[in-house]
This record gives C-alpha cells, structure tokens and sequence, in this order.
C-alpha cells in the first residue's frame, strides 16, 4: 500500500456521510444511524529485538512513543444490552527511539497506523449521566520506516489483528448530541517475524557502525523496522455522539382486560290472547304505563398529580388529594372510559423517562383502587416528555410536566366540567428537600383537592290524583 491516505480518508469521509442521516434533534429519538467522532492521545509500546553479530549477539529495546489519532464510528445495531459499533481510525506519525547500549544512531519512524473494527458497547441509561464500556477487534496496518546517515532507508508495513477495550463517561442530558471521555487499551495479536542476521546488516549499513563484530556493509532483504512494530497501545478519548439509539425500550404494562357486561334478562312477552267478536262488543280502556323519567347527569373533575424530579411516588399532601377524590368518585367513574397517563419533563434520557412515567402512572392507579376506584378496563400508560403543559426551559414549567393525568371521555351517565389537581412539587430524590417549597405543597394540596359535591338526584314525579 503506497500511501494511508489514499484510502482512510475517503473512508472516514463515507463513514461519516453514512451516519449524516442521524436526526440531531433535542429530544425524539434518531432516524438513521447514531454515530460519533473521537480523538485520541496514545502511548504506542514496540517490541525488542534479539539481534545476532559475528561476534555474538545483543537486545535492542525500542522506547515507547506519544502520537494523536482520530476515529469515526457508526451504531446501525441496537440491541436491549447495548449496541455495535463500526469504526475506522488513523494514527499520526511518531518518533521510536532505539537503544542497544545506547541511543541507536539512526532514526526510526512509525509513519502511521491506520485501522477498521467492530465493538460491542455496553453501558446502563440513566438520567443526565452514563458509563459504558465496551470490547472489540481491530485490523491495524502499521508503517515503519528507518534512516540513516549511510544507506538506503528500510522500511516495512504489516497488516495485524488487534484486540481493543475501552470505558468511558458520557454526558447525557436527553439531548442527541453527548460528550464523552474514556481511556482505551489495545494489544496486537499478530507477531512480525525477524531475521536476526539482515537485522544486523541493515545496523551496520544505516550507522557505518559495528557492535557486534565485523560483517559486510550490505543491507539485507529484510529491514531492521521488523524488529520494531507495535505491540501494545493506551490512549486517552474524547469526542461527541450524535443521534440516540432507542436500545432496550422498557416493557409497557399490560393493559387490564375489560370485565364482561352481562346484558340485563330480558322479560319474555306473553301474547294476549284473541277476544273473540261477540254481537255487541264491550269498548274497554287500558291505562299506558308510566316511563321512568330519564336519569340525571352527573358532574365529575378530572385529576391531575404533580411529583418531584426523579420521583415516581406522590408527596403526603398529593396522596391526600388523590384519596378524597377517589371517595367522591369511585361509584360514578365508568373504568372503561377512564384513562391514567404519566409524564415527565425533559431532562433525563428517553429510556429513563419512558420507565419513570409509566411508573407514575401505576403509582396513582394503585392509589385509587387502594382507595375503592374500580379501574378494571382503564387505560394505564407512561408518555414521557412527549406531552408538555409547561415550558421545560424554566424550573416551573419543569414541575407542571412531572405529572400524571387521570381523564375521562364524556359518558351517558356523566360530564367532565373541571379538574383537581395538586400542587407542583420540586422535591428531587436523594436530595435535601426545600422546606418552603413542601409547606406550599402540603397546604395547596389539600385546597386543590375540594370538589364541588355531587349534585343530588331529581327525584321522581308523583302520580297524580285519578
């Protein structure tokens, strides 16, 4: 290969262009690829060679060097563990010194490392935060190159397989861009081959030197750069991903099955039986029966449920709130047409936020089956940051999008005409809670949840006087 970059870049420049079809949006989920770019600063190890003179026979040791690097990588598989991770990378040419005794009096180059891989990423979504890690194998063709003041130079290249591991911390705040820093290691698998004795000619060649005897100043076939490759590789990361993998969605619970009505019996109708015509039929009256007047609409307030950052429990004063309203309504509430509907605000991952506002929903369920409401047949989901009331840019409409909505559709039986809803509470789990804010939210609580009473059923006409 007569140059690394007539292939790497366009490489790295399709790698890129295919993952371009990530959507970096603030909070949906990408629609292409996620991808991501890095770079690095390594420490590249060599290795040492045994080398053999007329005289007997020597180590040269090879001092590690410091280079710079770059990598791209695309995501295309998302899996409920983790995902895999397509990369390409190039390393920037690095001085190696070499020592046999002393400093070797010639230069010794790692030109360049150039390298394309897969890697399997793991790592756990929390919210704003997430470490992960990974492993993976690498193909790398490294370029060495040797000068001197006497001879030609000698260069050598090799392809060799690689093992890699890497962990790193990601900033995720919810967002589809997400900073990183890590720290990688990587050993060659692959050993190149020396021959001792064209070592030693290339040594006396390239330094008009003899350290182990006389020998001819012929350069052998084979370079001295064989004894020196790389074998072992640690490196400092950093870089930004784009675009969100929705890996390992969590499981919605399932919805309850609705009971089966049992129709009402229907009463079986006797036919009358034929009156025979006699010579002067007799006119008789039949009194129609009374209907029952129709039965009055009854007026019921949605519920809404406010909770803290990263809480999936409701405060006292909420809880309150929730069981006197479940009294005032758990023999009115049709199930059927009943819907519990967690959200959250923005901040988090899509993940975390799809499991805490399902969580709030089956949170204000159980408070109100605990407390009578019958809700065999509702509609019990999480929505996430999907819905918002309140502006997530501000601490206030943060605390409006912690909720969950209990509503209904307008049946026979009853209407919709307002709403209870509890205070905004800013409590944070595993934080200090604020006093101030709790003693607002204790005594706006239980004020929000008055409902006006039921009104009494119109009572049925008297028959009148015959």
């Amino acid at each position: 290969m007569a140059s690394l970059k007539s292939w790497i870049l366009p490489l790295s420049a399709s790698v890129g262009l295919l993952a371009a079809g990530g959507d970096t949006g603030t909070q949906a989920p990408s629609k292409g690829w996620p991808w991501e770019v890095q770079l690095q600063l390594d420490q590249m190890s060599y290795s040492s060679a045994d080398v053999r003179g007329p005289l007997g026979g020597f180590k040269a040791g090879a001092d590690p060097s410091t280079g710079f690097g770059i990598r791209f990588a695309i995501d295309p598989i998302c899996t409920s563990w983790g995902s895999i991770l397509f990369s390409a990378g190039y390393r920037a040419p690095s001085d190696v010194t070499i020592k046999y005794g002393q400093k070797a009096p010639f230069d010794l180059k790692h030109r360049s490392q150039a390298e394309i891989g897969v890697m399997a990423r793991f790592g756990t979504n929390e919210p704003r935060r997430r470490w992960e890690w990974g492993v993976g194998v690498d193909e790398r063709f490294d370029s060495m190159r040797a000068t001197g003041a006497w001879g030609t130079p000698t260069e050598d290249k090799a392809w060799r397989p690689w093992v890699r591991g890497m962990v790193r911390y990601v900033w995720d705040d919810g967002k589809n861009t997400q900073p990183f820093l890590g720290l990688e290691v990587a050993g060659a698998l692959g050993k190149v081959e020396v021959n001792e004795q064209n070592y030693y000619q290339d040594l006396v060649v390239l330094t008009n030197t003899y350290p182990a005897g006389y020998r001819s100043r012929v350069q052998g076939p084979e370079s001295l750069t064989r004894g020196h490759f790389p074998t072992f590789q640690v490196a400092l990361v950093g870089g930004i991903r784009f675009g969100r993998a929705n890996c390992g969605k969590p499981v919605a619970m399932a919805p309850v099955p609705a009971k089966e009505e049992t129709p009402a019996p229907v009463a079986a109708v006797t036919p009358t039986p034929a009156v025979e015509p006699t010579a002067a039929p007799v006119e008789t009256t039949q009194a129609k029966p009374v209907e029952p007047p129709p039965a009055p609409m009854i007026d019921v307030q949605s519920l809404t449920v406010h909770f803290g950052t990263n809480k999936f429990e409701a405060n006292k004063a909420a809880a309150e709130a929730v069981k006197g309203w479940a009294e005032k309504y758990k023999s009115v509430v049709d199930p059927s047409v009943t819907s519990v509907i967690g959200h959250t605000d923005s901040r988090g991952s899509r993940k975390w936020n799809e499991v805490l506002s399902v969580k709030r929903a089956q949170n204000v369920a159980h408070m109100l089956k605990g407390n009578g409401l019958n809700l065999d047949g509702a509609k019990i989901e999480g929505h996430a940051f999907d819905e918002p009331i309140g502006d997530n840019n501000t601490k206030e409409g943060r605390a409006l999008n912690r909720r969950t909505d209990v509503t209904f559709k307008d049946g026979s039986k009853f209407r919709v005409t307002g709403k209870t809803e509890t205070a905004p509470d800013y409590t944070r789990t595993g934080g200090p809670r604020r006093k101030k804010a709790a003693k607002v939210a204790d005594a706006a609580a239980p004020a929000a949840a008055e409902a006006t009473p039921a009104p009494k059923a119109a009572k049925a006409p008297k028959a009148g006087k015959k």
